[in-house]
């Protein structure tokens, strides 16, 4: 037996309006003119019908939200591009292209992160070298060469922001032969154990660029062409390291050395000491207590004479390999 009449639908399920008999099988909304058939048994089904003029309302609304979708979607990729790429500097745009092999808006900071080793230079162009690899895995320093890729990019001084280096939060090697390395900046968080940079401080800059390293983690460090840099503050921030090079850095003392109890090799390249103070300084220096490995090379030197040098070979030879050059 079928349902009863009252089993058919009374209100419009679009817009909730009453519903008019039509015909016998028909039943129609008021409001939007919604249709419904009404089989043999009484149960219904929904059938939309539209005039010609609804239809063509109906099509151009749908064209509408087509174009309005495509346009936001558009608005919303342009966007995410300059809002990515502002982040970085030209020079760092290029080389992000060309390393990902992809848009700089696609590359985000979990692509940014598997960067583990990177260099940067200035040889005519811009020169980025990088690795995906981590050179920690790599003992032979060799086979990591082979895992480095280079790009270089062309650009000027106003191309180039040091502060990009702040978005590679993977790197545990990290070279910096451009600009002085005060203006970099860090990542906040990161787990490098080694730098090396070149100059020292800007001319109006703060010793901060230390300050952002994880002193746990952070296990060598190499300061070049240092003849300029006045400000050793910042040797606060390395006193955990085991391996120190400075390169062209005046000493006048050892001070900046005290704290220094992790350290295990100390590499001075063309370093000035007062001549009459040399032997002293290099003798404090031997007393740190994690010493095991201490060169030295240019002139500085040889202001030790060759019975002071024997004095501490005998005194301090069991224990730390000296080198002089």
């Amino acid at each position: 037996m079928g349902k009863k009449q009252t089993d058919r639908p009374r209100r419009c399920t679009s817009c909730g309006d009453e519903l008019v008999q039509k015909d016998a099988y028909t039943l129609q909304c008021t409001s939007c003119g919604r249709e419904y058939y009404l089989s043999a048994d009484r149960t219904h089904r929904v059938s939309i019908h539209l005039s010609v003029g609804k239809m063509i309302f109906l099509s151009a609304m749908a064209v509408i939200a087509v174009t309005a979708f495509g346009v936001f979607g558009y608005q919303y990729y342009t966007g995410r591009l300059v809002s990515s790429a502002s982040r970085f500097s030209v020079t760092f745009r290029d080389f992000l292209m060309e390393a990902y092999g992809k848009p700089v808006a696609e590359i985000g900071p979990e692509d940014l992160e598997k960067i583990r080793y990177l260099k940067i230079e200035k040889e005519g162009a811009y020169r980025f070298s990088y690795s995906f690899a981590d050179p920690y895995d790599y003992p032979d320093l060799d086979a990591f060469q082979d895992m480095v890729r280079t790009v270089d990019v062309k650009g000027s001084s106003d191309d180039f922001s040091p502060t990009n280096v702040q978005y590679f939060t993977g790197l545990t090697k990290l070279e910096l032969y451009v600009d002085a390395w005060e203006n970099y900046v860090l990542p906040e968080e990161n787990g490098i154990r080694s730098i090396s940079c070149t100059d020292g401080l800007s001319r109006y800059g703060t010793p901060r660029f230390f300050e952002d390293v994880d002193p746990e983690r952070l296990e060598e460090v190499t300061i070049l062409e240092a003849d300029q840099l006045t400000d050793f503050s910042f040797m606060e921030d390395l006193r955990k390291v085991r391996r120190l090079t400075l390169s062209g850095a005046v000493l006048k003392d050892v001070d900046m050395f005290q704290g220094f109890d992790r350290l295990e090799e100390l590499t001075l390249k063309g370093v000035s000491m007062e001549e009459e103070e040399t032997y002293k300084l290099i003798r404090e220096l031997l007393e740190l207590p994690s010493m095991r490995a201490f060169s030295i090379e240019g002139k500085t030197g040889w202001y030790v004479t060759d019975g002071e040098w024997e004095e501490l070979e005998q005194e301090y030879g069991g224990r730390v390999t000296l080198q002089r050059e």
